[in-house]
């Protein structure tokens, strides 16, 4: 009785490990053609990124200090190692600018307002050289 179970288990660990290896091969199959219909994809989406990202940070004259806290470092950390930019400092200056492309509506209420306030100022001034 003992040597039929054996051989009845033996059957079903080598039924099980045959199933695993044809799981296993077609995974690797199907991640395989993933890979290959991507990577053109890939290709052009990478070129387009880094020709954004050249196009966003070409004209960077002006120097900033800024302190980050762990995870904002982090991001721009990514950033650099992923390599779509080179250097910590164009991580900044790609991630400030996205940031004003995408609050555009804030920022031209701000200067609306910033013009208001530089006119009262000139309007103070100039009543202020009418007085004397």
């Amino acid at each position: 009785m003992k040597g039929r179970a054996m051989d009845s288990d033996n059957t079903n660990n080598k039924k099980i490990s045959e199933r695993i290896e044809t799981i296993v091969g077609e995974a690797k199959e199907v991640a395989a053609g993933a890979i290959r219909m991507s990577g053109n994809e890939v290709e052009s989406l990478g070129g387009n990124l880094r020709e954004a990202i050249k196009k966003s940070l070409s004209a960077r004259e002006n120097v900033v200090m800024v302190r980050l806290n762990k995870s904002s470092l982090s991001k721009i950390d990514e950033l650099v190692e992923a390599g779509l930019v080179n250097s910590r400092s164009e991580a900044a200056a790609l991630l400030i600018s996205d940031g004003i492309k995408a609050r555009t509506k804030l920022f031209e209420r701000i200067s609306e307002k910033i013009d208001e306030i530089r006119k009262a100022k000139l309007d103070l001034k100039n009543l202020l050289n009418d007085t004397e």
